[in-house]
């Protein structure tokens, strides 16, 4: 199964929260905007927009922007101390906890910056060129431009750029798909797929994250019957993109799907609840008779009766419609 990669704005990264959710969906999270920031700011290998072209060669318009966004930035702040400074009168617990997660997640390769990982040079270029009279008009808007005017602009080439990367990765190793629907309306950049996931993403379970620890979150995907049920969902996804449908169709299936799978599981429960429950009672009166008169085969039997019920309940899960979306069920019983 392809990597399942989320691309996420860095000017969203904020709520480590946030990271948990989408990290119980995606294998990764590339952040648009990271390796940007590192070359300018964090361990600087461009000194100004001079630099950046002479060492770097002709850019994409929209990619100039982002730099440029960063110079500037680092100019300003330069002018009052440094960002050493900078970063010690604004400080805070949340600030550093967010920091200190991301390091680790860098480390872990669960967040991701590089593009020569993750584009095709190619077809990254072709849909760049798409772009560029987007952010070329969005430039001649107004001849007086602030400091806020320029890095909201950068901020559409963020989200740009996550959605090129999204149109133009190569699909036979990973899938890329940004984390959030575009707040701005650009057209033919987003792709069937990535609305479904959106629509997905949208719908996910609403989950309690906060004490939830990283080793958790990837024990629990490392699971062979979650792992499956993950592919299931992915799998549904990949296919009904392939359709004919419009999205409005496929958000109706979703929903329906949805809501059968989890009537039926919902009914499966209560037709077995019965006879868990008497078992449960007949189990605690054999269980002392069987233990006391050493009979271990009655009770090898008894605790098999558990097991059964378990097997049915997967069973049940696996002929249920809309069995391709249990993943988001899973979800929602181990952390809610």
């Amino acid at each position: 199964m392809n990597e399942l990669i989320g691309l996420k704005n860095i000017n969203s990264f904020q709520n480590v929260n946030d990271i948990k959710r989408e990290l119980l969906f995606f294998d990764k999270l590339f952040i648009v905007g990271l390796q940007e920031w590192k070359e300018v700011i964090q361990n600087p290998i461009y000194e100004n927009p001079r630099d950046l072209i002479e060492k770097k060669g002709l850019i994409p318009l929209s990619d100039f922007v982002i730099y440029q966004g960063y110079f500037a930035l680092n100019e300003e702040v330069n002018k009052l101390g440094g960002w050493d400074k900078y970063y010690d009168e604004r400080k805070t617990d949340d600030l550093e906890f967010r920091n200190q997660n991301a390091e680790y997640l860098i480390e872990q390769g669960k967040i991701i910056f590089d593009y020569n990982d993750i584009s095709n040079g190619h077809k990254f270029s072709d849909i760049q060129k798409q772009i560029s009279p987007i952010i070329e008009s969005k430039l001649k808007e107004s001849e007086n431009w602030t400091m806020a005017d320029f890095l909201s602009l950068s901020n559409l080439c963020h989200d740009l750029k996550a959605r090129i990367i999204s149109t133009s990765h190569d699909e036979s190793k990973l899938t890329a798909i940004p984390c959030s629907t575009s707040m701005y309306d650009v057209k033919n950049i987003t792709t069937s797929k990535a609305e479904i996931y959106n629509l997905i993403l949208d719908d996910f379970p609403v989950i309690k994250v906060d004490n939830l620890s990283w080793e958790q979150i990837f024990d629990f995907k490392q699971d062979p019957e979650i792992y499956n049920s993950i592919w299931g969902l992915r799998n549904w996804i990949t296919n009904i993109s392939k359709s004919n449908k419009n999205l409005g169709e496929i958000e109706e299936e979703y929903r329906y799907l949805k809501n059968r799978y989890e009537q039926a599981i919902k009914i499966h429960k209560l037709k077995t609840s019965n006879n868990i429950f008497q078992t449960t009672i007949q189990t605690s009166a054999e269980l002392l008779e069987n233990v006391a008169k050493l009979k271990f085969r009655k009770l090898t039997d008894l605790l098999f009766k558990f097991k059964e019920n378990k097997i049915s309940l997967m069973e049940a899960e696996m002929k249920s419609d809309g069995n391709q979306l249990s993943y988001l069920f899973k979800v929602k019983e181990k952390f809610q």
